[in-house]
């Protein structure tokens, strides 16, 4: 098939338009003597004239009059697919939204931002539906592939020119203990020192976090020791040993926050630890879409409000 070029059917949509190569030109912001080439390659195409001389105007074949209608539709559908997407108004993408958005992360991302996320979904757009998917496999793929919507978390994935990154949160560590423990009895209204910390015992998240080497080193510098009686996977499992234990835990503040309950508290810790940055991550192929917009508008407001 013989390739035609598409920018030919403007032309000739505006010449039938017009009815005039002076009025095409002026339409497409052409010269004249540029119309009147394209007309010449047009009319060697069709095999037709296409476009007469009457007098002072152009009046077009019987050939060109059974086009008039299809090539006008033809250009104007070309230029609806080649136009940006109209952008929905908010409160119509909501009502009309019900899809299911999946976002990757860890349990305690989902036990700490989940509840909140859910709300906003919820009191936005009822019928969309929210799964939070279990870290594991290649994130990147996934994104890249549709799978999941974007991940929330900590570096989930390491930089990368077809993602994107937000930072959503930088929370502090704190340490927890009971709220009636030994900690809490030794201290009273007082903030612990390091060798009040060093005195207790303690049980450690796994996987082990990046602010768990710094808290050891700071402690091994005043000649203290780090007392580690038990490890646990995730925050839930940690807070329930230092409830059943008398335990402290090192944790983030904001994240935790939520899952102490009323018998576990937090305090400062007496030295600066390395910040725990949450951020939401999703692919570039997603990234102008609307919905996926929206969602981290949502993903955003629910991190905010924790």
């Amino acid at each position: 098939m013989q390739s035609v070029d598409l920018n030919l059917l403007v032309v000739l949509d505006a010449l039938l338009q017009e009815g005039s190569v002076t009025g095409a030109a002026r339409r497409l912001h052409l010269t004249p003597p540029a119309v009147s080439r394209n007309l010449g390659r047009l009319r060697a195409i069709t095999g037709d004239p296409l476009l007469v001389r009457a007098g002072r105007n152009l009046v077009p074949t019987p050939v060109a009059e059974r086009m008039r209608d299809r090539t006008h539709e033809v250009v104007a559908a070309v230029y609806e697919v080649l136009s940006p997407p109209e952008e929905p108004a908010e409160r119509d993408l909501e009502t009309n939204l019900s899809r299911e958005f999946r976002v990757r992360t860890g349990p305690d991302n989902a036990a700490g931002f989940g509840p909140a996320l859910l709300a906003e979904l919820r009191s936005r757009a009822p019928r969309a539906r929210l799964v939070l998917d279990q870290e594991g496999g290649d994130a990147l793929a996934a994104l890249r592939d549709g799978v999941i919507d974007l991940t929330l978390g900590s570096h989930v994935i390491d930089g990368n020119e077809t993602v994107h990154r937000e930072a959503l949160l930088r929370d502090n560590v704190v340490v927890v203990g009971r709220r009636d423990g030994a900690l809490a009895q030794m201290c009273g209204d007082v903030d612990p020192s390091a060798a009040d910390l060093s005195s207790q015992l303690h049980v450690v998240r796994s996987p082990r976090s990046l602010w768990h080497n710094p808290y050891e080193d700071h402690l091994a510098k005043r000649g203290l020791d780090h007392q580690v009686v038990a490890t646990a996977p995730g925050f839930a499992a940690t807070f329930a040993l230092v409830r059943s234990n008398d335990l402290l835990c090192l944790a983030p503040d904001r994240l935790t926050r939520s899952m102490l309950g009323a018998d576990l508290r937090s305090w400062p810790l007496p030295f600066p630890l390395p910040e725990l940055v949450i951020e939401q991550v999703w692919h570039h192929r997603s990234h102008t879409d609307p919905e996926h917009r929206w969602l981290r508008d949502r993903v955003r407001a629910a991190v905010s409000s924790t």
